[in-house]
């Protein structure tokens, strides 16, 4: 479902698992994790919901979900627990706090697939938005759809803004960067960016975007490679 990677956050091997196959039953991605340590920050254009349990070592209270919010990104994040360890009042906290819901852990799978449907045709506009916000994964190049602008800077946190590339220019950066590192077609471009005018556009109209393109980015231009034969592919390595 627009590509949102749900993580399970929870040391009890046995209820993660019972959860992740009732996930996957319905084409869901999931991850499963013991606690946060091994969790990066949410990156741009990968929307994810978590499922967490009370009780991780820095998952204890409502102060500890508002923190988790903020560093880890979630775009939306449901709270569980046994119901012999969560009061109604660390219930309500938590959800003050930024918790989306809260269930307890012998909750049947099939009312929890049901209640996530319910939950995500809610927060689907906040998937769109997430969807539409893309970066390279050192973070030098962001592209932000929704405002039509990429900004390019370096690991020191200086960056600039660039507002000149056309729509066509910022959908074939927004579809290199959301492959990374993959080789993608000039065909698939053409399909994925121009959809049924695709049959009237010839393959070569998208290398004269690829050139105006990497114009506009300078020095970053250089990380669009071409693969000869096969077509674009964006890199961070070999950097300028």
């Amino acid at each position: 479902m627009h590509n949102l990677l749900f993580k399970i956050i929870s040391p009890d091997t046995g209820i993660a698992a019972r959860w992740e196959r009732a996930l996957r039953k319905e084409g869901w991605t999931v991850a499963v994790h013991s606690d946060y340590s091994s969790i990066a920050p949410a990156s741009a254009g990968s929307p994810e919901l978590h499922l967490i349990e009370i009780g991780l070592p820095c998952f204890r209270n409502s102060q500890d979900l508002k923190e988790v919010l903020i560093e880890r990104a979630p775009i939306s994040a449901i709270v569980f627990a046994d119901q012999s360890k969560a009061s109604n009042a660390q219930i309500s906290a938590l959800l003050e706090a930024g918790a989306d819901d809260f269930v307890y852990k012998n909750l049947d799978e099939r009312v929890l697939v049901a209640k996530i449907k319910a939950h995500l045709r809610r927060i689907m506009p906040a998937i769109m938005i997430a969807r539409s916000k893309y970066a390279s994964s050192c973070g030098e190049i962001q592209v932000d759809c929704s405002r039509k602008a990429v900004r390019l800077g370096s690991r020191s946190g200086k960056f600039t803004e660039l507002n000149n590339l056309t729509q066509k220019e910022l959908d074939i950066l927004s579809f290199l960067l959301s492959h990374e590192k993959q080789v993608v077609s000039r065909e698939s471009m053409l399909e994925k960016l121009w959809g049924e005018d695709s049959v009237n556009v010839y393959c070569e109209c998208v290398d004269k975007h690829i050139e105006s393109l990497r114009r506009k980015l300078g020095v970053y231009g250089k990380r669009i490679k071409t693969i000869y034969g096969s077509g674009y592919m964006f890199t961070e390595e070999n950097k300028a």
